[in-house]
């Protein structure tokens, strides 16, 4: 089944086996509606998930004391694609364009291969054959995004402007 990585597991929290989350979203709050979720490939059914402003907070069915949340410090927390929130148009998961081919008009320029998630706007990093660029992912210079066909247009004159190379 397809999975998409929602977390990491930061820490036990207490003694009952509560767990701190890292989000990997953009919103927290759906972590709310959890169900099931799995951690190295097992299933566990989320017993309860807050989220408060110093954190993400799951627990999960079998694991009722720090020892057994410590083994799962530093895993990541998957759910299945089928039970992921439906994304507005124009969205998309990470995981759907790493990968995808970069073009500047008819001509590809390369791939991207990392998306960084800073406060303003998302970076996308591009393997080009001038090195890795960094451009932000906005709308002045990503014109289309065809994560089914792993396909993004850019603007070429924002391409120019603003792409920042690595050294």
């Amino acid at each position: 089944m397809d999975r998409l990585t929602i977390g990491r597991i930061a820490k036990p929290q207490g003694v009952v086996g509560e767990l701190k989350i890292t989000p990997l979203t953009d919103d927290a709050d759906r972590f709310k509606s959890l169900k099931r979720v799995y951690v190295d490939g097992r299933e566990y059914r989320a017993v309860k998930s807050r989220v408060l402003p110093n954190g993400v907070f799951v627990t999960l069915e079998g694991v009722d004391d720090r020892n057994k949340a410590e083994v799962l410090r530093d895993k990541d927390l998957q759910v299945d694609r089928s039970d992921a929130v439906a994304l507005d148009k124009d969205r998309f998961f990470i995981v759907d364009v790493i990968g995808c081919e970069v073009f500047v008009g008819e001509e590809k320029i390369g791939r991207l291969v990392d998306v960084l998630q800073y406060g303003a706007a998302d970076v996308y990093v591009i393997s080009t054959q001038k090195g890795r660029a960094m451009i932000p992912a906005i709308d002045r210079i990503v014109l289309l995004i065809d994560a089914q066909n792993k396909r993004i247009l850019l603007d070429g004159q924002a391409f120019q402007d603003l792409a920042v190379y690595e050294e």
